[in-house]
């Protein structure tokens, strides 16, 4: 019967609230129906209490049995009026759902989603044992800013270091005590707030760098092979990077990457000053040498020739005094064991020439003296040319004494010295020397 299964539909809600009349009036309703099932025929006799000693009975027939219109259109208007009450656990586990999934919407940085398979093909090209090639394989989908996001990137930026200094002051004055509500409270805002400007301002920074890493590596290839290696200039033009970042004022028209060249430049520069020589120079005079080379490269395309001092001094602005202590400052030291040439097979310490050492040309000329020389004593007879080779060491570089000359050939030291004077008068003589002469330094 349609009471009964309104009376089934309202036993599925948790907790329910109904007007005491349609309670009595479903009670009746069910003592009816139990009646109905024991009625045989068309209609029934019922007795029903009335108190202790009296009791009524009437006929019940099978209209009795049904309920008229206006009782179910009352029924009706009576469960329309209910109202149905959630139960408070599901209330508390929904609130407890809504707040963790605001305070993870809070913690998460939107990126935008792109080509799954490209991002695949770009992270298997990623070669991650070159940290330079790691560099450009994480940056190259990075695209390039315009105007309006570089406003946009820098707004947030000096959002997040006015909100660093401002942490720095509270820390100055209450310590490690600090905690992230007292900066809150600082800040003027409450904690969810300043957490979000923190993620804000660090997601505007690093996007800043990352399209403009490609920018950092054109500038540091050209001071590549000048005492640092590329990834080392790529470090410090990095650190350049994120100083332009954080002085970036994009209120004035600029493009970032026009003010963020000369900081990216000058940090390369001052890092090649510090680390790329043995003997450090000041900074200043490292400016001056890039400066003059700049400046004769200049000079070289416009004349189409070397130029000379004097115009370097004049188009560097400087002295020429200046110039020459630029000019004579030390080069970058090279190894002696560095490989070189074509087939990289060869060291300079093998093919630079010792300065103190013996040419080829000077070899050359100490072995045609000899054999010149060996001519004229081949003029002396035997014991004359044997006494003026021990006696000048023209045998073992060692020049012996008379007495010892004597000893060797069994005769005085008296009759040594007489048979060296024989063979100095004899070879005086200019026919016999004529071709030692040209060996004699004026």
């Amino acid at each position: 019967m349609m009471v009964c299964n309104r009376t089934a539909m309202m036993s599925d809600c948790e907790t329910t609230e109904i007007m005491p009349e349609v309670d009595n009036l479903l009670l009746e309703r069910n003592q009816l129906a139990n009646f109905s099932e024991r009625v045989n025929g068309r209609e029934s006799k019922v007795t029903v209490g009335l108190g202790e000693n009296h009791s009524a009975s009437f006929l019940l027939t099978e209209s009795d049995v049904e309920p008229s219109h206006e009782e179910l259109e009352l029924l009706k208007a009576q469960l329309s009026r209910s109202i149905a009450v959630r139960s408070k656990r599901q209330i508390e586990r929904k609130a407890r759902r809504t707040r963790a999934a605001q305070k993870a919407a809070a913690n998460v940085v939107c990126v935008k989603s792109g080509s799954t398979s490209r991002k695949k093909g770009v992270l298997q090209d990623i070669d991650y044992s070159d940290p330079l090639r790691y560099l450009r394989g994480t940056t190259s989908s990075s695209k390039l800013l315009t105007a309006a996001e570089e406003q946009k990137l820098s707004v947030g930026i000096q959002d997040l270091l006015k909100l660093e200094r401002l942490q720095k002051e509270l820390t100055e004055r209450y310590g490690d005590q600090l905690t992230f509500a007292q900066w809150a409270a600082a800040a003027g805002v409450d904690q969810k707030t300043l957490r979000e400007r923190l993620n804000y301002g660090i997601l505007c920074k690093d996007k800043m760098i990352k399209s403009n890493i490609r920018l950092v590596i054109s500038i540091a290839k050209y001071y590549q092979g000048v005492g640092m290696n590329l990834q080392d200039l790529v470090q410090e033009g990095c650190r350049g990077l994120v100083r332009g970042a954080e002085k970036f004022d994009a209120s004035k028209g600029f493009k970032f990457s026009t003010y963020a060249h000369w900081w990216i430049k000058q940090a390369v520069r001052k890092s090649l000053s510090d680390q790329s020589r043995t003997i450090r120079l000041p900074f200043h005079m490292v400016e001056a040498t890039y400066k003059v080379k700049e400046a004769r490269k200049q000079l070289f395309n416009e004349n189409g020739r070397q130029p000379d001092n004097e115009e370097v001094a004049e188009a560097t602005g400087l002295s020429m005094k200046r110039l020459n202590a630029v000019l004579f400052t030390p080069k970058a030291p090279r190894s002696l064991d560095q490989k070189i040439g074509i087939n990289q097979n060869l060291k300079p310490s093998e093919i630079i020439a010792d300065p103190e050492g013996e040419t080829a040309e000077d070899l050359l000329i100490k072995e045609f003296m000899k054999q010149d020389l060996a001519k004229v004593l081949d003029t002396l007879n035997p014991r004359e040319k044997q006494v003026i080779r021990w006696r000048f060491g023209l045998e073992d570089g060692r020049m012996k004494t008379l007495q010892e000359i004597g000893e060797l050939m069994g005769v005085s030291r008296e009759r040594i010295r007489q048979i060296e004077s024989c063979a100095f008068r004899k070879l005086k003589n200019k026919k016999r020397t004529k071709h030692l002469r040209q060996y004699v330094i004026p």
